[in-house]
């Protein structure tokens, strides 16, 4: 029975839906003649339904499997623990206790339905998985959400081969995908993440929002395929796909992204350890994979940084295997004008790296064994790392230089960066805050709670950058504040303590308050039309020490004018306010 449950169940093909090209061609060669091919290339059927109407879902009801037969109740006669026939036993010999008999006369009952009982040890039938309907937005914007993937996403965060991604999708279009789900769910990573891009864009609109948790939302329900899916390269693609979509999205409080990072370290650590000699891989293939694990890598180390959990590797672990990114072509920020570039992939791993670093000599559980010197020494080493680190061009540029030399997706890839290292520095300092307590997760509403009370913010220069970036980049109820929101409340909590303890230092610009009263707004937008009550606590946080920080300015400033003008009046208040 076993053997025909086996074989009735699919088999997976061999054919690997990300199937490298023999040559390298220019991504525009590629998105180009995908779209002139469209025109010609045959179409498969698919059903013809708006994505957000609810009646047009496959019903995900249960039908009963054909492999459970129903169960059968043996013959109580047919007892192996069967009596002497040898001894003569005669039934008036055999006096009933008084159990017996009452146990003999509940059987007799009518209460008693022995078809009810075995009908209730039946389990029920296992329910079937819903087959994909290989849904496919048109061809034209397929061609569009795929060039705008590739130079808006994949160029600094180089998750897939853009010739490679292209022919796939090609593959899809023409009908001829194996129909595996990490084929589909490479397809929908490329349409979600590009909507999500459109969102923050100039022209984005709430459909572009809405477009890209549709899916996210069709990922999810074939999520156990890809989970059950063999080893490979593409397996990592779509986990990774799936974590940037769920981080950027307001699904992140229900849909944690952590096991899918942690999965992917080890499908793609198991694939790059085969010593067996089967695998036959091209040096792109390699480079590719190399690529990927760092990608992996970064959010993992983000993710324990933020969320404060221990990482899938160590440090001493991924030290050998740091890569020379001299002369990649892949992961560079361009300017809009000129030859100005930078290797932002090669910036994040550096980073990674150092994160990794403060987990393991800081923040781990080990580090509690350390002693204090021991422990004083290790803090140091990696704040001069980031601070080192922090040397780089890019940090020193000015918000108006980055504006003018960057386009908007590139401005979001710089804003995570410098929130990434942000937060390494405020989690790092807020360990000597609590005492070095590294059991509290500074980014949670009680950290926060005791950061705010602390009169010495070591980590203000780094939040005061921060915060200086966002007047340029996308705001509001978009991916990039769902991903870093956490870090743009700790910036605004450390810089507002900071000038509530210190009064004696110079005060935020009238310019700076009005650039963080938005970050507030926008803040509160999220939480509005989310209804995350953790964030709205946070913000409730950073928004009653932004008005104490406003009433303490006002405060100083009359103080100010009763010093200069020996009296105070209506007319002087009202004369200094309109020359302020």
């Amino acid at each position: 029975m076993l053997q025909q449950h086996n074989a009735a169940q699919p088999h997976v093909n061999n054919q690997r839906p990300l199937q490298a090209a023999d040559r390298p061609v220019p991504v525009s060669t590629w998105v180009s003649s995908f779209r002139d091919e469209f025109q010609h290339m045959p179409r498969p059927e698919v059903p013809d339904f708006d994505p957000f109407d609810e009646d047009t879902e496959e019903s995900s009801g249960i039908s009963p499997s054909d492999d459970i037969g129903a169960l059968t109740i043996n013959d109580l006669g047919q007892n192996g623990n069967t009596t002497d026939a040898s001894v003569p036993i005669t039934l008036d010999d055999i006096q009933p206790s008084v159990a017996f008999q009452e146990d003999a006369a509940f059987l007799q009952s009518t209460e008693f339905e022995p078809e009810a009982l075995v009908t209730e040890i039946i389990p029920p039938p296992v329910p079937t998985t819903s087959s994909c309907d290989w849904y496919l937005p048109p061809p034209e914007v397929g061609t569009s959400l795929l060039a705008e993937y590739l130079n808006d996403f994949n160029a600094a965060y180089p998750l897939y081969d853009p010739h490679v991604i292209a022919d796939h999708l090609r593959v899809c279009y023409a009908g001829q995908s194996d129909g595996s789900s990490v084929a589909w769910t490479s397809a929908y990573v490329i349409f979600g993440i590009a909507h999500m891009l459109r969102a923050m864009s100039t022209t984005g609109t709430a459909y572009d929002g809405a477009m890209s948790k549709y899916y996210l939302a069709r990922i999810y329900n074939g999520l156990n395929g890809v989970l059950f899916s063999p080893p490979s390269l593409g397996l990592v693609q779509c986990l990774i796909g799936v974590v940037s979509l769920i981080s950027t999205t307001p699904c992140s409080y229900h849909l944690p992204e952590g096991h899918f990072i942690s999965t992917a370290l080890r499908v793609i650590h198991s694939i790059s350890y085969q010593e067996d000699g089967t695998r036959i891989t091209k040096k792109e293939e390699e480079e590719q994979e190399q690529r990927v694990f760092w990608l992996a890598f970064i959010l993992d180390t983000n993710a324990s940084i933020v969320n404060n959990t221990p990482t899938t590797h160590r440090h001493e672990d991924v030290v050998p295997c740091q890569p020379d990114f001299a002369s990649k072509t892949l992961g560079a920020l361009t300017a809009a004008e000129g030859d100005w570039k930078v290797d932002i992939f090669a910036l994040r791993v550096n980073l990674a790296m150092i994160q990794a670093e403060a987990i393991d000599q800081v923040l781990s559980v080990g580090s509690r064994n350390t002693t204090a010197m021991d422990l004083d020494a290790a803090l140091a080493v990696v704040l001069a790392r980031l601070l080192a680190f922090h040397d780089h061009e890019i940090f020193q540029l000015s918000p108006s230089q980055l504006f003018q030399m960057l386009y908007r997706s590139d401005i979001v890839h710089t804003v995570s960066l410098e929130a990434s290292y942000f937060a390494t520095v405020f989690r790092l300092h807020a360990f000597v805050t609590f005492e070095r307590n590294a059991r509290i997760n500074p980014f949670s509403l009680e950290g926060m709670s005791r950061i705010a009370k602390a009169k010495k913010q070591k980590g203000f220069a780094a939040a005061k950058r921060l915060l200086s970036l966002l007047p340029i980049a996308p705001r509001g109820d978009v991916g990039l504040y769902w991903q870093q929101h956490r870090v743009f409340l700790a910036a605004l909590i450390t810089v507002f303590a900071h000038h509530i303890y210190n009064p004696q230092d110079e005060p935020p610009t009238s310019t700076e308050i009005s650039q963080y009263n938005q970050v507030l707004t926008d803040i509160g937008i999220m939480v509005q039309n989310s209804g995350n009550v953790e964030i709205g606590q946070i913000r409730a946080l950073a928004l009653t020490l932004f008005m104490k920080l406003e009433t303490g300015l006002r405060i100083q400033w009359i103080q100010a004018i009763a010093e200069k003008n020996g009296t105070l009046t209506p007319d002087i208040l009202r004369g200094e306010s309109g020359t302020s």
